[in-house]
């Protein structure tokens, strides 16, 4: 089982202070919605977990191990804002795509055979097996976001991370991507955390909330927020538990 856990973390561009003795854990099995304003160091806090940042002081650990380990191992998906769109004109088809995401550091993770099946049963997973064929860039916004989920799936990760995964795209299909992680959340026990300013949408289908600004302004169950705390002006500015 996958659990993260933030302990007292610092993070600095130059001198702006992004994150400030953020402590969060996060148990196995979770969705987690992370919410708040522009700038408040959600994207930042997703990309430490991922390892593609290291914090200035503090720690950050899966499953008791280190990030680095932890995604030497294949156990982190991770699904950066705006992917999708960079795809437009590449020449890849769908299962591709997919199949892109077999690689590590290390080089192809298994024979050719076993690869076609991955991919086709992540396809299938994400309902993109009618597409697989179809060059990336003539998908629709919605269905480019279903092949990054793909692809992020396909090294069977423990924990999904995902930056905007409803950005560009229109409201009911915003929906059903997030009912599709849902359904991936529940069925397979993936530990998710997404960050998301579509927080109607996304509270929907996520069992708990992390409001961050520089540190933790509220964290518990969605219902609790949906409840008591949506457009709640004590969340903002920056007030740490």
């Amino acid at each position: 089982m996958y659990d993260i856990s933030i302990k007292e973390v610092n993070f600095s561009y130059g001198d702006n202070a992004v994150l400030k003795n953020l402590s969060l854990s996060i148990a196995a099995g979770d969705f987690v919605a992370m919410v708040g304003p522009n700038g408040a160091g959600k994207s930042t806090l997703l990309k430490m977990v991922a390892g593609l940042i290291k914090p200035d002081s503090g720690l950050v650990q899966i499953a008791g191990k280190d990030v680095p380990t932890a995604c030497a191992a294949g156990n982190m998906g991770y699904v950066p804002q705006h992917y999708a769109q960079n795809t437009v004109g590449f020449p890849a088809t769908v299962e591709e795509i997919v199949a892109l995401g077999l690689y590590s550091r290390h080089g192809r993770k298994m024979k050719r055979e076993g690869e076609r099946h991955v991919v086709s049963h992540m396809l299938e997973l994400v309902g993109m097996q009618d597409l697989r064929t179809r060059l990336v860039g003539e998908l629709s916004g919605g269905q480019q976001q279903r092949v990054m989920v793909a692809r992020a799936l396909a090294i069977n990760p423990g924990i999904l991370l995902l930056d905007e995964p409803t950005s560009g795209v229109d409201y009911d299909t915003g929906t059903k991507l997030y009912g599709l992680l849902g359904e991936l959340n529940r069925n397979l026990g993936i530990t998710i955390i997404a960050v998301s300013h579509d927080i109607d949408k996304v509270i929907r289908v996520a069992n708990k909330v992390a409001c961050i600004n520089n540190g933790v302004c509220f964290y518990g169950e969605s219902t609790e927020f949906r409840h008591n705390h949506i457009g709640a002006p004590h969340l903002f500015p920056y007030q740490p538990q």
